[in-house]
């Protein structure tokens, strides 16, 4: 995929925000940042480590572009693609239309740095991505040995591969010191239990959502539809999105968001999701392109079930009075402190929306205004990105976003929506941060009930391994 110089690159921006750093220089180091996934031939026959490497691969190749190879040999690259068997696509063309044909090769020489997939050999600072149940976890493959890799859950492997990429990202932005050097794990199930519990395991998928809203399709509501799309359904034409934008794709949407190419560039973002829908077989007949506010009323025969990716509290707040059953909301951070933090909520919700989505204090507002004042006039790397200060503040304004977090938020949000329809632990609010997983905070409602689930329609899960 192409990097974009014209405008700045949200990977990018950590770096400069931080360092005042060059904005060509950190392109150039993250095209350097050379690294190999390196797949068994057993991943064949898993569609959970498939869409792992499928993931890392969507998410790795935008931190790292033209950095990216994957070695598989010629027997896995002819190998049916599981994830969409209705496509007829082997694992092989999968992996070229992600990463390119020049990126797949049974030999090739290698990177300092790798993930390991499956019975892959491997060398020094290499990383294992491995799952069991609803578990997703990487670490470095000398230490971490395979988990049992019980194939309840698929999105556990959108997990592992978006928790292995955050590990090496976090290493080449210095962030943190013990990143590639740890195990870091998560459970979809019981998210505030250690990997180790044996709840955290999960349950055997039984049921997937049938109909349900995507608002918002930025960089989160890609996220989204990568992870509702890769669910294991039966017939994708019995999948129902609605989607909500009222914007269009930009140059720097296809850095962050995993479903944008740049032929998408300028098309609405509902149509440009309902296309790559569509190529992946599900029918899309819902598209709504407006702002959210509080005259958008559900109608007779439309989803009850909404999963959030808005970017402001004020459309959050007007969800309440919409007419949703129940939804489903995630919020990113997007500055160098907090860019990988990631934040939860349901409704219903024992809180207020008002306490859920609050408005910035004047002072917050005035502390952010002169901060981005701060970084236009004075940060050396802003000077080569615009000519005037009013560009510079136009862009200091911008979110530091990396696509990592968002499929990590998105394996979040659809488990939660996927336990809906399994009496699973309910969650309402969660707050975690991808440098720091096992001190996460969570509040829980229990367990949903059948009820919970009256109005909101399913369907049975498709047959997905042996």
């Amino acid at each position: 995929m192409n990097a974009f110089d014209s405008e700045i690159s949200r990977i990018s921006k950590l770096s400069i925000d931080r360092d005042q750093a060059d904005p060509a220089e950190v392109l150039a180091r993250r095209q350097a940042f050379a690294l190999t996934l390196c797949c068994g031939d057993d991943v064949a026959a898993s569609y959970t480590l498939q869409l792992a490497v499928l993931t890392a691969a969507a998410t790795a190749s935008r931190c790292f572009p033209g950095a990216v190879r994957a070695a598989i040999s010629p027997a896995l690259a002819a190998a049916p693609l599981l994830v969409w068997p209705w496509l007829g696509l082997s694992f092989g063309q999968a992996i070229i239309d992600v990463l390119g044909p020049q990126s797949i090769g049974a030999s090739l020489s290698s990177t300092p740095r790798a993930l390991v997939f499956g019975d892959a050999p491997f060398g020094h600072g290499a990383l294992r991505v491995t799952f069991d149940g609803w578990i997703g976890l990487a670490g470095p493959a000398r230490t971490v040995g395979r988990l049992p890799e019980r194939q309840y859950f698929p999105t556990a492997g959108i997990l592992a591969a978006s928790i292995a990429v955050s590990e090496l990202f976090l290493s080449f932005a210095d962030i943190n010191l013990e990143a590639t050097r740890r195990p870091v794990g998560l459970s979809l199930w019981r998210p505030d239990l250690d990997i180790t519990d044996p709840e955290a395991l999960g349950t055997l998928v039984q049921y997937l959502p049938q109909s349900l809203w995507v608002l918002g399709l930025g960089h989160l509501g890609n996220a989204y539809l990568w992870s509702l799309a890769t669910l294991p359904y039966a017939d994708p034409k019995a999948a129902q999105f609605a989607l909500f934008d009222f914007d269009k794709v930009v140059k720097d949407n296809v850095e962050t968001g995993v479903l944008f190419a740049s032929a998408f560039i300028s098309q609405f973002k509902a149509h440009a999701c309902g296309q790559w829908l569509n190529e992946r077989g599900f029918d899309q007949s819902r598209l709504v392109e407006r702002r959210f506010d509080t005259t958008f009323n559900l109608q007779d025969g439309e989803p009850r079930l909404a999963l959030c990716g808005f970017d402001t509290n004020l459309a959050r707040r007007d969800m309440k009075g919409a007419g949703f059953l129940r939804v489903i909301d995630s919020g990113l951070g997007g500055t160098v402190n907090n860019f990988d933090t990631i934040s939860f909520h349901t409704l219903p919700n024992p809180r207020p929306v008002d306490e859920l989505w609050p408005d910035l204090r004047r002072e917050d507002e005035d502390k952010i205004e002169a901060e981005q004042e701060r970084i236009a006039s004075s940060n050396a790397g802003y000077q080569k990105l615009a000519g005037d200060i009013c560009g510079r503040r136009g862009l200091a304004g911008k979110s530091v976003a990396v696509p990592f977090v968002g499929t990590t938020a998105a394996s979040l949000i659809v488990a939660e929506a996927v336990k809906l329809f399994h009496d699973g632990p309910a969650y309402h609010d969660m707050r975690l941060s991808l440098g720091s997983l096992g001190r996460q905070h969570t509040l829980s409602n229990g367990v949903y009930r059948p009820q919970d689930a009256v109005g909101l329609s399913y369907v049975d899960c498709g047959k997905y391994f042996p």
